[in-house]
């Protein structure tokens, strides 16, 4: 998701403004997906275009002599229960803090109804998180979801030609979208044996959100998506000493290895986010913020080093993996953490294993959701 030449521009009107209430009418409507009263045994490819998927199972709670009522179609049943599993339960999987909550659950909805990027968005999460809490019709949803995400990518990029602050919050709503929907995705398809390319896509994905929320910080600020934006913690908060035993060791062996002056002072950097993610997450425990400063913050030289296999780019990595793993029950983010660590230990050489012990070790532990 390339947004780095999206421009800002200013209307008159704030609609997300504390000081306004958004309006309800717009063009959102529920557009055509995939069906669960159509038929098929077939796991949707990731590749496949939302037009060829085919269609999914029955499912179940409607009974079969009341389907073909005048007023709803098939595709509208789908739909509306996909919203309703939102508005109950999957949009609180989705919210990386406690303040966060009411924003996934009330505005964002309403938001959808005028955005139909973003209405396919939420329905194409909800149909991912049915699919990965549920073995009822785990197929049907998987399609549901696959479809619906792919004809929110194709309506959401002409929008980052021009971002105001009429169309920010629905834009910035659904950058938030995209990284639940890839991580979550590859539990119904296909999880990969080495997750590191796609975890590296991931990350660039988010830098991408990144850039819609500099073009238009100034509006969030304002409004409730304030709560879905990084918060900014205390640099003098103390670490349990492991922790800060394990990214002293990183950055002392980045002063020893590290012989590129620029390069040095990047993964300094990086290491500093990952410093900040974990006084994050010893304020929230248990919640997805402390998730969100690495990706956000990592600098394209670093990410390009990681893709290349620099060893330092990828135990900084596997230290982001101890992160991600202690989200571990979050639905979208299972296996991540873990994977990630195990792949980077076995990638690097025998020299630089030690560096990682504290990460390997801490992958080996259960995490309990807080």
């Amino acid at each position: 998701m390339d947004v780095s030449n999206a421009r800002a521009k200013e209307p008159s009107e704030h609609p997300y403004d504390n000081s306004k209430s958004p309006g309800t009418d717009g063009n959102g409507y529920f557009a055509t997906s995939a069906s669960l009263d159509t038929a098929t045994d077939t796991t949707p490819s990731e590749h496949q275009s939302w037009s060829t998927v085919p269609s999914p199972k029955v499912s179940a709670g409607i009974p079969s002599a009341h389907r073909d009522e005048p007023g709803f179609m098939s595709e509208e049943r789908d739909n509306l229960r996909l919203m309703h599993h939102f508005a109950v339960s999957a949009h609180k999987s989705i919210a990386p803090s406690p303040g966060a909550v009411a924003v996934w659950r009330d505005l964002i909805p309403q938001l959808a109804f005028e955005y139909d990027f973003l209405l396919h968005g939420v329905l194409a999460v909800s149909a991912l998180h049915l699919a990965l809490t549920s073995q009822v019709n785990k197929l049907a949803h998987s399609a549901l979801a696959l479809r619906h995400y792919t004809a929110a990518l194709a309506l959401f990029r002409p929008h980052l030609d021009s971002i105001t602050s009429s169309n920010i919050y629905p834009l910035f709503a659904f950058s938030c979208v995209v990284p639940v929907y890839i991580f979550g995705y590859p539990h119904v398809s296909q999880f990969p044996t080495n997750p590191l390319p796609e975890m590296l896509e991931m990350i660039s994905v988010m830098r991408g959100c990144a850039d819609i929320v500099g073009s238009g910080v100034q509006w969030l600020m304002n409004s409730p998506f304030k709560h879905l934006l990084l918060q900014p913690t205390d640099p003098s908060q103390a670490l349990p000493k492991e922790i800060e035993d394990a990214l002293t060791g990183l950055q002392e062996r980045n002063n020893q290895t590290t012989t590129q002056l620029a390069l040095r002072d990047a993964y300094a950097t990086a290491i500093e986010t990952l410093w900040e993610c974990f006084q994050v997450a010893g304020n929230m425990p248990g919640e997805q913020a402390p998730a969100l400063p690495f990706p956000v913050k990592l600098s394209a030289e670093v990410l390009m080093m990681m893709r290349e296999g620099d060893p330092m780019a990828l135990i900084i990595l596997a230290h982001y993996g101890v992160i991600l793993h202690w989200l571990d029950t979050v639905p979208w983010m299972k296996g991540w953490g873990s994977t990630t660590i195990s792949a980077v230990n076995e990638t690097v050489g025998e020299d630089w294993r030690q560096y990682i012990a504290w990460a390997v070790r801490e992958s080996k532990k259960p995490t309990v959701r807080a």
